[in-house]
This record gives C-alpha cells, structure tokens and sequence, in this order.
C-alpha cells in the first residue's frame, strides 16, 4: 500500500450534532480535538508507506489517534475497532460520519509494525509535545524530575527446569511447522508425553533427586536434537530456524556436556555456573527479558525510565521515555535522557533525580554539556570510618591536584600517585602513602583497618571528585532539600501510569515494541492531564468523607492520631 495525503476533513454535522446532544459538558476527545485540532497528519507518516502500490484503506492520521485512544481506556485491538463504529465521540474525533463501518482491527498491528519498522514511535509524543509547546503549557528550561520503575514481560517467569522444558517444546513446535515429516521419522514417541504440553500444564517432580535426573533427561534430549538437525542428512532450511538458535543458546547458558572418555556427563549448570541475569535468557519467546532485583521486588522483564515537567502553574507532562533492559543501573542512563532531552529542544533547567541517577559523570556533563543545575543526593561514602563516624575517611585529606600529592590529617605526604581505571572502567586515581610513616603513626587505628599495609585513597580526576563533594555538601542544606522535595511527585505518575495505563505490563515481546507502548503510554498520560488542567479538575489527593458517624465527634479527627 501507498499513501497519498488528503487534507484532512472537517467533522460531519450530523456526528457534530450527536456529541453535542449527547455531551453538552464536553467530553475527553471532544476537546481534545477542540484544542489541539487532529493532532496528526498523515505527512508525519510518510515514510511508512512504500512508493508504489494501492492507495491506504486507512489513513494512518487515524490510525494513530485510534492507537492512543485504545491506550487510554485499555482496550484491545479488536475492542479499539470496535469503539471506531460505536462511538460517537470516537467518530467525532477521527472525522467519521455517524454510518461509518469502521475498518479491520488487523489494521492497528499493522500500522505499529511500520511505526517500528522506522522507529517512529517518538514522533506520536514529539509532535504532542510540540503543540504543549506551542500553547505555552511547557516551560522553557524549566524544572523536569525522572524516575524508573519495572516493567513486567509478557511471558511467563520460569524456573531454570522449566526454561529448558519450554525451550525445548518451542524448538519441536518450529520443526513441526518447517518439516513434520522429519519430525515424525526423528523424534521418539517419548517426546510427545515429555514436551507436548506448555510448561506450566506438566507436573515436574518435587523431590530434588528426581528434579535434577528430569534436568539431566532434556538437556540429553536437547543435545540429540541438536545433533540431528546438524546432521548432514537434515534439511538445510532446518539450521535456520530461529528457534533451533534460541535452543543451541539456552543450552549453552543452562547446561554442560562433558565429553571426556569416562568422565561423559550431561546436566543443567548450578546457579554459579551460569552467565550474568544481563545475558541469561529467561524465556524462548522473549530473548531480551532479564530477571532483576530491586529492594523486596523482583521481576523478569524491563525497566521505563519517565521524565515529566513539573512547573507551578502548568500540567505535569511526560517529555521523555526511555526502556532498558531490567538490569540496567539508573547511573548509566542520565547522560542519555538529557542528551535525548537535548536533541528535542526539551532540556530543563533543573532536573530532579534520586541517588540511583546521579553520579559524578552525570553532574560534570550535565553542568559541562547542557548547562543543567542537577538536584539530588549523590552517592555517598561507604568507607568504614564515615559509617563509623569516627576516623579519617577521604574529605579529611588534602589533594594537592597540580602537585599531584595528598596530604593526611598527621601532615604525612602521599608517595604514589597512580592513574587507573575501575572495575567499571571508569578513571580513577590510587594514592598511596608511605610504609613506614604509616606504621608509625600514633593514630593509624583511626586512619586505616589494615595491619600492615599504608593507607590507600582512590579518587575520581579533579573535576569529577569536586563536583561530587560539592553536590554532597549542597544536598545537606534546607534551600537544596526544599528544592529536592518536588521529586516525590514523580511517584504519583508512575502510580497514574501502573494503574490506570498499565504500565508495568507488557502487550508485546521484545524491548522494541514495549518501547513502543511506553511511548504510547505517555502520550495518553498527557492527553487526559491536559484536558484535566483545562477542566481545572484539582490536582492534590482527593479523599472520601469521613461519613456520617465521624460528623458527631466532639472535636476534629486526626488522620495522623494513634490507633488505641
């Protein structure tokens, strides 16, 4: 299919005339195409469409709106093309006349397959921002605050047996469907009893000494069926099957096979004999989900980072989505949401982060690169002596930085001053200060825990470790922790996002497309939010009444009173 872009029609008087019997008050996409017009237009979607070919069924300025709109009530794609045809405020919206049929709800996965095919799917909230910018609802370099939470995949979470079992049931239901009369001349009669039922419908043994003899039995089966789809009689396409790699690496990761004569061994790896949770596979549908932890909560999926706007008189609106792999560090990421802020014309003047975020990278680039003021608590020390509260830690030495010679407490001079990288890779310099002054001295048991060795320091270069020390010194104080106190806000969204967008549940596999909907997702947040504001619907927590019985007390009730 080509696109040829039409201008895009009015609303027809008789579906007009319907919405405004039906809602004089207004109603959600009502005014949202009373303020923001369309919003899309189907130049935005261009280069989804080949050149040639037959005219769009669709046009995707529809499309579009109608992906949203089912993010906001949370509907399906055969439930979002059914609102298309009864809706009167959904034809209201996308121009519709009140006879319309509607189109194939098939439609909707093909438009988001073409939105990922280029990676389009910012432009649905770029162009949203866009007109947030143009009605003056976005501050320039204003206050902004990120926070991350978890994403759940769409898979199920498996046990390590159960990942192999799976495996192997995906890999002989791809074989089935590429060739089943190699199928039928290979694979024994056992097989069908062992994987021919989903995981979670099979009844694994519970005693551990039957668990790892059933381990031991599908690793044995995943290497014969390895061995016979590369063997040379097997047929070529057969080696191609992404399911026969997914197997060969899931049997990598969870199992070894000894081939030494008389020391033949075949059984799934221990815990500590596995790949890091960034690389182990957690489940054949799903290659790029990763099992992490965080605090009590543990999850195999994804992590979405969320950036808001969070001005006074304005509504908060989400300017930036980022998804990463669940084992990713908050630390690594701030550099990437500013620049991509940064490309967009959305930059703050002040960001809002949690410790998980700031680093010493991201205040010197932050500040360097972008000229943003950072706000909040940087990672602190975790030597004993400041736990302690009583010995040297490192703010009680003195750096010399062009003299490249640290001084301690006792006036001792360090003798080594060494550049290096950590085990992160990232440069650090090792200060090392003299054997024999160290031994000596009268206080080393403030100083250091070692018996024999001097003390060592190791420092970031110059401008990180200042920067750093200044931002400790700066968090302690009541203006900077006043300033810090509008990042809880962000909680608030991410609570709106989980519950009433389902955030934290995938629709899709893979990363990309759960990009996709967090994209979406923040799109719908800021629609309802900015037609919220402009109903001027409060924004504090709303409460239910105390009741009736609470309304006879001789005095006024306190929320914050202990229960006696």
């Amino acid at each position: 299919m080509t696109l040829y872009p039409h201008a895009i029609p009015p609303v027809p008087e008789v579906t007009a005339a319907a919405v405004q019997s039906a809602f004089p008050k207004g109603n959600l996409y009502v005014d949202r195409r009373a303020e923001f017009g369309t919003l899309f237009d189907d130049r935005l979607f261009a280069d989804l469409y080949p050149v040639g070919g037959r005219p769009v069924e669709v046009a995707p300025w529809r499309l579009a709106l109608v992906v949203v709109m089912q993010y906001i009530e949370g509907l399906t794609d055969r439930q979002a093309a059914d609102a298309v045809r009864r809706c009167i405020d959904w034809k209201c919206a996308l121009s519709l006349d009140l006879a319309d049929p509607g189109f194939d709800f098939t439609l909707l996965h093909d438009f988001r397959e073409r939105l990922l095919a280029v990676d389009a799917a910012q432009r649905l909230l770029d162009t949203f921002l866009t007109a947030c910018k143009a009605s003056g609802l976005i501050k320039a370099r204003g206050t902004q605050r990120t926070d991350s939470t978890h994403v759940l995949a769409a898979v199920r979470t498996l046990h390590h047996l159960e990942v192999v079992l799976e495996t192997m049931r995906c890999a002989l239901n791809r074989l089935t469907v590429a060739d089943p009369a190699w199928i039928q001349a290979h694979i024994p009669e056992a097989w069908f009893q062992r994987y021919g039922l989903r995981a979670e419908q099979s009844r694994l043994p519970k005693a551990t000494t039957q668990r790892e003899a059933l381990g031991q039995l599908i690793a044995s089966d995943g290497y014969q069926l390895l061995t016979w789809v590369w063997d040379a009689e097997s047929p070529p396409q057969l080696h191609a099957l992404p399911a026969v790699e997914i197997l060969r690496q899931v049997w990598m990761q969870q199992c070894s096979w000894c081939t030494i004569p008389g020391h033949e061994t075949i059984q799934l790896r221990a815990l500590s004999d596995k790949p890091p949770s960034a690389q182990l596979i957690q489940s054949p549908y799903d290659l790029e989900a990763r099992s992490s932890s965080k605090r009590d909560t543990h999850w195999v999926g994804y992590k979405v980072h969320l950036s808001e706007t969070c001005d006074a008189g304005r509504p908060d609106l989400i300017t930036q989505v980022l998804t990463t792999a669940a084992t990713t560090q908050d630390r690594s990421v701030g550099p990437l949401i500013q620049q991509a802020l940064a490309d967009r014309d959305l930059l703050p003047g002040t960001h809002l982060l949690d410790s998980g975020y700031v680093d010493a990278d991201l205040l010197v680039s932050a500040q360097v690169q972008h000229q943003i003021d950072v706000v909040g608590p940087p990672f602190g020390s975790y030597s004993w002596q400041r736990r302690a509260g009583n010995g040297y830690d490192l703010q009680a030495f003195v750096l010399d930085w062009e003299g490249q010679v640290a001084t301690c407490p006792q006036g001792q001079r360090s003798v080594k001053w060494t550049p290096g990288r950590d085990v992160s890779g990232d440069p650090v310099i090792r200060i090392r200060f003299g054997l024999a002054p160290c031994r000596a001295c009268p206080v080393r048991h403030l100083c250091t825990a070692t018996k024999r060795a001097p003390r060592q320091l190791t420092v970031r270069p110059q401008s990180y470790h200042i920067a750093i020390q200044q931002a400790r010194q700066r968090q302690a104080t009541a203006d900077v922790q006043a300033r810090y106190a509008l990042r809880a806000g962000v909680e608030s969204s991410i609570a709106q996002a989980t519950r009433r967008f389902d955030l934290r549940h995938c629709r899709y596999l893979g990363i990309a497309r759960t990009h996709l909907q967090q994209v979406v997702t923040a799109v719908a947040i800021n629609l309802v939010r900015v037609i919220a504001w402009l109903w001027n619907e409060p924004l504090d927590e709303r409460r239910r009444g105390a009741g009736h019985f609470a309304q006879l007390a001789p005095r006024p009730l306190s929320r914050r009173a202990m229960l006696c």
